[in-house]
């Protein structure tokens, strides 16, 4: 065995201990195209993509939402959306509705931010009766 391959063995050896103790696998939300982003925790990975993919200022939106679980296993018992202003310390003025499309699929509607500057949209997992929060900063003009 040449030098660099047993490098190269030694590398994804070490890279496969480390995902063995850490207990997680690869978590790709299942969301691709224009305008996707991803929140990641330890826990979970969120990818969304606002609809339409430039959110309007005061006026109705919708977000599409892919959740998928880094142990491989998702077992949701709920997902709630939210966005505030942390620098005005206020939300919507709207809350939003939620809808199970199935797969790990939502999509959340009613969403409206009446005002410009940084929001920050709000995901809520609660899974195997355990709250995640994760979060996004969006900006508003």
């Amino acid at each position: 065995m040449t030098r660099c391959r047993a490098r190269a063995v030694a590398l994804l050896a070490f890279v496969g201990a480390l995902a063995a103790m850490s207990g997680a696998v690869a978590c790709t939300p299942a969301l691709t195209g224009e305008g996707v982003r991803v929140m990641r925790s330890a826990t979970h990975a969120v990818a969304w993509r606002p609809a339409p993919l430039s959110i309007p200022l005061a006026a109705h939106f919708a977000v599409e939402l892919a959740v998928c679980a880094t142990d491989g296993r998702l077992t949701l018992e709920t997902v709630a959306v939210d966005a505030d202003m942390p620098a005005h310390r206020h939300g919507m003025n709207y809350r939003p509705s939620v809808a199970d499309l199935g797969g790990g699929r939502f999509r959340a509607d009613g969403l409206m931010f009446h005002m410009p500057g940084d929001w920050r949209l709000i995901v809520d997992l609660r899974a195997g009766g355990k709250s995640e929060r994760l979060t996004d900063t969006i900006v508003v003009e």
